[in-house]
């Protein structure tokens, strides 16, 4: 038989503040554990991990490169850590990517501190190794050198064994310097439509420079007729007192780049294409880069009018629709057009016109059809000819996939030939391609 009885009021005050105390206790033992689970046990690794290759410039000096190591984890930890070159990281290197790589020998680097104490709070410590480059860059071996180090802790601190190596692979470059806009800077300038055009000719080391370097920068002429010869083109030289060139021939210490400027003034220019070279040389140390030692700056003052399609043949076409034949695309009027074969064609499209005259052309001009289809060409290219066999590509066109409502230019370099070729190797709707007109600009021989 169960009895109950009735707890005075004062016990069971006492006995709910237990209860609260209790349930307090055990929040707050949940609160520690959980803090507990939170920290974590550090950890040591490279923060440049795995393959790196290092290009070392021969200037003279020894490069020094920074191998940065990270401490990780909540809980903070003195680490005892080393630097090892280590044989078995290159056995596993080389058989992984099937090569022979070798240690780089030790007279051609120096790990300035192989050992060192990361202290309990510290996060961060930079380990680094210097180069010999020169001496580096007179072994016949040298690309055949990687420097494979492995991380070692001697403490209770572990190393990230997935961040535990660092595969170095030293490479000489050339220490050169040169123009970095390319071979040709081209500019387009309607027939007096300005007096003054500014061309900026950008040079750069490929190097920290902490040197000064002088060197030489002059327009020079005589380079244009090998340069025509070369790539069978007819620019014209340039007026002597039609440019200035201006700017320091001089790379200061602490400075990568410098700009040169050619002034140009467009009203001495001739109509047509017209360039000059423009030469670095005599570097007072290092080397300019062949490939980088000159730039053609080319500028097509535009023709006035367009030439003259009378006389104007179809060579042949590789196919229309219909009555769209390639002729529609000379015929001076805007609503006529060229259009391919609806269906069972492929790209290119190709229809070569045989001109009256041997021309140079400067410049083609597209207008495409007017209706919901104005899209469909898209790109390719322009060839001339002056034997319908051998051909030389002077210009490309690329309409994307915007629309257009009237005549859109695309600039040639000046070549001269009687056969023009013109290959549609793009479009918007599948192969179906339309032209209403085409026009050149250029100098037509009499």
């Amino acid at each position: 038989m169960v009895t109950t009885k009735a707890i005075p009021k004062d016990m069971k005050q006492i006995y709910n503040i237990g209860w609260l105390l209790g349930g307090l206790m055990l929040l707050a033992g949940c609160d520690i554990s959980n803090r507990d689970n939170n920290l974590s046990e550090p950890l040591v690794y490279f923060i440049n991990s795995g393959e790196t290759t290092v290009n070392l410039y021969n200037t003279g000096e020894d490069y020094v490169y920074d191998l940065p190591i990270f401490k990780s984890g909540l809980i903070e930890k003195r680490a005892d850590i080393e630097l090892t070159i280590d044989e078995n990281l290159l056995k596993q290197y080389n058989e992984e990517n099937k090569k022979i790589a070798e240690i780089l020998p030790a007279k051609y680097y120096q790990i300035n501190k192989k050992e060192g104490i990361m202290e309990t709070s510290q996060k961060n410590a930079n380990f680094q190794v210097t180069f010999r480059t020169s001496l580096l860059d007179e072994d016949p071996n040298k690309e055949n050198y990687i420097l494979p180090i492995s991380l070692l802790s001697k403490g209770e601190v572990q190393v990230n064994p997935q961040k535990a190596s660092a595969i170095i692979t030293p490479a000489i470059q050339m220490t050169t310097f040169g123009f970095t806009c390319g071979e040709n800077q081209t500019r387009i300038i309607e027939n007096n439509s300005i007096e003054e055009l500014e061309i900026t000719l950008p040079i750069e080391t490929c190097f920290p420079n902490k040197w000064n370097i002088e060197f030489t920068a002059d327009a020079t002429p005589a380079l244009l007729d090998e340069w025509n010869t070369t790539n069978s083109t007819a620019y014209q030289l340039m007026p002597e007192n039609s440019y200035q060139l201006t700017g320091e021939a001089k790379l200061a210490a602490g400075i990568d780049k410098q700009n040169l400027k050619l002034i140009v003034n467009a009203e001495k220019l001739p109509v047509g294409w017209s360039a000059i070279p423009i030469r670095l040389s005599n570097p007072s140390q290092f080397t300019i880069a062949e490939e980088q030692s000159i730039c053609y700056v080319t500028v097509l003052k535009r023709l006035p009018g367009r030439l003259d399609r009378t006389g104007w043949t179809v060579y042949s076409e590789s196919s229309h629709q219909g009555s769209d034949e390639a002729k529609k695309m000379i015929d001076g009027l805007p609503n006529t057009m060229w259009h391919s074969k609806w269906s069972g064609i492929s790209l290119p499209q190709v229809i070569i016109f045989k001109l009256s005259k041997v021309s140079e052309f400067t410049e083609f001009e597209i207008l495409r059809r007017s209706d919901q289809y104005n899209t469909d060409l898209k790109a390719g290219t322009f060839e001339v000819s002056m034997d319908g066999t051998k051909w030389q590509k002077i210009a490309d066109f690329d309409f994307g996939k915007d629309k257009t409502d009237d005549f859109v230019s695309f600039y040639s370099i000046p070549v001269k030939g009687i056969y023009l070729k013109i290959s549609i190797t793009e479009s918007n709707r599948v192969t179906n391609v339309s032209i209403c007109e085409l026009n050149a600009r250029g100098f037509a021989n009499n």
